[in-house]
């Protein structure tokens, strides 16, 4: 990854905050938890593929590790997510190294992304572009959510979801196909 894209992933992921009229990098640092997690997220992924730049890896490495803390996020490094990650609010979110996710992800507070080990639906989830994710869904095992995606609140995501679908319960079953547009602006 280039600077350029760097600055470029950061100014998107930035514009999803609200309260931020003159898309001030400073405010939403100050003003929003989950922005800040993100700046250190993508300035800790950038840098690691910079060999030359080792030191200030590792310390950008630690402060992200402090800021995982700190908010009660847990997004690796590795895992790979689209530029307009937007958190609105901090805490109990687990996601897998290996996850996969486009452009435009809601992550709301406590979302777990989770690893199935054996079995048929052995693997990580991954996500397409403009997926929402409710208050305390959970995605398990080798599935895949396509665009649009809506998962409701407290739902437990086993199967794929297509592409506009809006899934709740546990299991979750699709009960609507307005998808996250629908859902976020009805």
């Amino acid at each position: 990854m280039k600077f350029s894209d760097f600055k470029r992933v950061i100014f998107v992921d930035m514009q999803r905050y609200p309260r931020n009229p003159k898309n001030r990098l400073l405010t939403a640092y100050r003003v929003h938890p989950g922005f800040r997690f993100t700046f250190w997220y993508r300035f800790a992924q950038f840098l690691m593929t910079r060999s030359s730049l080792k030191v200030l890896y590792r310390v950008v490495r630690w402060k992200y590790l402090r800021v995982q803390l700190a908010t009660g996020i847990q997004i690796p490094i590795l895992a790979d997510i689209g530029e307009g990650l937007y958190i609105p609010h901090f805490g109990g979110i687990v996601v897998n190294p290996n996850f996969r996710a486009g452009k435009n992800l809601y992550l709301s507070h406590n979302v777990t992304i989770g690893k199935v080990h054996a079995g048929d639906r052995q693997g990580v989830p991954s996500v397409g572009d403009g997926v929402f994710l409710g208050t305390g869904a959970v995605l398990l095992g080798a599935i895949h959510l396509g665009d649009n995606v809506a998962v409701g609140a407290n739902s437990v995501v086993i199967t794929h979801l297509p592409a506009d679908a809006f899934a709740v319960g546990t299991p979750a079953k699709v009960v609507s196909s307005v998808g996250a547009s629908g859902v976020l602006d009805g």
